[in-house]
């Protein structure tokens, strides 16, 4: 629904856009002392902004920046300049969005070079960029106020950002205007006679996050702290409104919510509170509407909309672990490292990404919607049960974590290699990545190493420790280390598959049903002595897939083979990363419960050639006269043709799979029939780790849709099997 709002939205502004003076409007703001101030330019700024924004996400045909009317939308900024703070703001974002190009670089340039000399004594903006030098310290004869002044400053953002030198003497006289100017509250004002503290408080707080990101890199050695910051995140976390509409303020909180990575105010999810009030107020025509002055304007509401939908929807690459209650804790004693890592990765695969704060007491949803989560400090955090039990909640469901030592600590690398042991319940060792590792190849040009601790559960990696301190790395950009930047790149790759990330209102997580079940089917889990449960978390996910879309209550229990019976348990699976050796009267419970009718559905997680050969030695134990035949094409459980089932006929791999084993569409099952029904379904190819929703790299196996595809119509076969 958010995509479709943004592409009414875009449908809208291209509407509106005239030959020659596109969006202009002849808008006029008011000054100081009556005077009235043009700024022409700024809402064809503004609405070609919030088209670029879009483009980098969406890919519309339409947006297309090398065919009218984006071509000419851009080339008439290019062409034209305007001396008012709000038109060089919003310029410069457009040339900041386009690419690194002589003519657009000159622009940006230009806007930057006002945006500075601009500058009040005070630190302070006013509308008119008064040509007079920062030393110089002339102020502007209209007055400054900070609705001025957090457009300049993002303006000159945007040129740091782009690469241009900005004087650190800037950042301070910025930054200490802001300090300067707080409230005793914590709050900021629009000026000393207007209050409006709804407004101005985030500007004051984005504002010196974008100022602070400049100053803290130059000691990181040192733990930077800002009073002023956290006063007025207090203030923010105290007073935000869900309900909130005017989009100018929207828009100045969804800034606070990226710069700071913060996913909640007051506990609220400020983003899903933002999309649910704007799809609520979009006009049928694709449009919203703001006021300024006396005036609506539509163009100009439909652009603010248009940046606060997409930049917000931007998939979520990194969680960073809030372990502690002060945002200057612990856990946050580099506040930009996962923020500069991710804009560097964004840039290098030329794709917008958000990073966002996980808090330690959030739901888990909060968490799930990356799949890396990062944890940084120098101390213990002391991670309660009830914690752990989350982070393992988060492993299971297919979450990676990569923890980094703030100043290369012992006590946090012992620390987090305790946790990672408890969070696996003990189950695996924690070993030394060599060069050969995935996750120091995933890059085909460039092949690195570095000391990286790493636990994984035979199919992939689980938690990661690095005794460096990669924080201090991007907290002062610094890019001639290239492999602690090159790192977090191959774990996205690696934990996307070399594919992609989806936007972050989606997950892995499943939906709870809205219809009662029509039928139950109990599914037992086969315990053996070796690695029989990878993946604690594919099943318990596969069970809501199965309650939500084909409205079937699927059981689940750890069973012995022994113990089983076809009558009580008509499904038992069984899943391993390595051989199996399993008793004799284990195989003769097996082969009592298949031939009184229940189903064996065994696979390999991550495609183990180990667990196949295993698997495949099992069962001419089992069944010594009867080997393993292919299963056809036209098995029910793979057309479909059983209640609650869907069609596999067709399926997709991972593209780990098809890079290794070339391009297939049809399943690869095997299995043994007794009598007129398969009482054996085996997949050398995994279907487990599929059930998890994930893409990670370096597993042969389906799709996670055709994991599920598969699995679901295995399950529904078994629960109407017959002897």
């Amino acid at each position: 629904m958010v995509v479709q709002a943004i592409r009414k939205g875009v449908h809208y502004l291209l509407s509106r856009n005239k030959p020659g003076t596109h969006w202009e409007q002849g808008v006029v703001n008011g000054g100081l002392n009556g005077k009235l101030i043009p700024q022409y330019l700024g809402e064809s700024a503004l609405a070609t902004e919030a088209l670029l924004d879009v483009q980098q996400s969406l890919h519309l045909k339409e947006l297309n920046i090398f065919k009218d009317p984006m071509k000419s939308a851009i080339r008439f900024l290019v062409d034209h300049r305007d001396s008012t703070t709000y038109v060089a703001s919003f310029q410069a974002a457009v040339m900041g969005l386009l690419p690194k190009k002589t003519q657009y670089r000159k622009v940006l340039e230009w806007d930057a070079d006002y945006l500075l000399r601009s500058l009040n004594r005070d630190g302070s903006y006013g509308y008119i960029i008064y040509p007079a030098p920062v030393q110089a310290g002339r102020n502007d004869p209209f007055g400054g106020d900070n609705s001025n002044t957090q457009y300049g400053i993002l303006g000159m953002w945007t040129a740091a950002d782009y690469g241009l030198s900005i004087p650190e003497k800037y950042w301070m006289i910025a930054a200490n205007y802001w300090r300067r100017t707080q409230q005793p509250d914590g709050t900021w004002w629009y000026m000393p006679n207007r209050l409006e503290p709804m407004q101005m408080t985030p500007a004051g707080v984005a504002s010196l996050l974008i100022c602070d990101e400049y100053l803290a890199r130059r000691n990181t050695d040192r733990r930077f702290r800002d009073p002023s910051l956290e006063r007025g995140l207090k203030w923010i976390d105290g007073h935000f409104q869900p309900q909130l509409s005017e989009l100018y303020t929207m828009y100045g909180y969804e800034r606070v919510g990226l710069a700071s990575g913060l996913q909640r105010f007051g506990g609220h999810n400020w983003y899903e509170d933002f999309a649910r009030t704007l799809l609520q107020h979009q006009q049928v025509n694709g449009s919203w509407v703001t006021t300024f002055w006396p005036n609506q304007h539509y163009c100009l509401g439909t652009a603010y909309a248009l940046l606060i939908l997409d930049r917000g929807l931007n998939p979520v690459l990194c969680n960073k672990l809030q372990y502690n209650k002060p945002y200057f804790g612990d856990w946050n004693a580099r506040q930009r490292d996962v923020a500069n890592m991710v804009e560097w990765i964004s840039k290098q695969t030329e794709a917008p990404f958000n990073w966002q704060v996980a808090s330690i007491n959030a739901p888990l949803s909060d968490w799930r919607n990356s799949p890396i989560l990062y944890i940084s400090g120098e101390k213990d955090p002391k991670f309660t049960p009830e914690q752990i039990a989350k982070l393992r909640r988060y492993v299971d469901a297919g979450g990676l974590v990569l923890c980094s030592c703030n100043n290369s600590s012992i006590a946090f690398q012992r620390a987090m290699i305790k946790y990672g042991r408890e969070v696996v319940n003990r189950q695996y060792e924690f070993q030394r990545l060599t060069n050969k590792s995935d996750l120091f190849n995933m890059q085909p040009w460039y092949h690195m190493h570095m000391n990286v601790l790493a636990l994984s559960n035979g199919a992939r990696y689980l938690w990661l420790v690095c005794p460096g301190d990669l924080g201090a790395i991007w907290e002062r950009q610094a890019l001639s280390q290239r492999s602690f930047w090159e790192f977090p790149l191959n774990l996205y790759l690696y934990a996307t598959g070399k594919g992609s990330l989806a936007d972050r209102l989606h997950s892995t997580a499943v939906p709870v049903a809205a219809k009662p079940p029509l039928r139950t089917i109990k599914i037992g889990l086969v315990q053996y002595p070796g690695n029989w449960n990878p993946e604690p978390g594919a099943w318990p996910r596969l069970t809501k897939l199965l309650a939500a879309d084909a409205r079937t209550d699927a059981v689940l229990s750890t069973v012995d083979i022994a113990a089983a019976g076809a009558a009580d348990v008509p499904i038992l699976h069984l899943t391993g990363t390595n051989g199996l050796h399993l008793s004799d009267k284990d195989v003769a419970a097996l082969r009592q419960y298949i031939q009184k009718g229940g189903v064996l559905f065994a696979d390999g997680t991550g495609g183990n050639p180990e667990f196949t050969n295993g698997f495949t030695q099992l069962m001419m134990k089992v069944f010594p006269h009867e080997p393993l035949q292919k299963i056809p094409d036209d098995a029910p459980f793979i057309t479909g043709k059983v209640p609650g089932g869907v069609d596999a006929s067709k399926v997709t791999y991972r593209r780990f799979y098809v890079s290794t084993k070339g391009i297939k569409s049809k399943p690869g099952l095997l299995g043994i029939k007794i009598g007129q029904r398969w009482g054996v379904i085996f997949s050398q190819t995994d279907i487990t780790s599929g059930l998890l929703g994930t893409h990670t790299w370096g597993i042969l196996g389906y799709s996670p849709k055709s994991s599920v595809a598969l699995a679901r119509n295995i399950v529904e076969y078994a629960g109407r099997s017959k002897k």
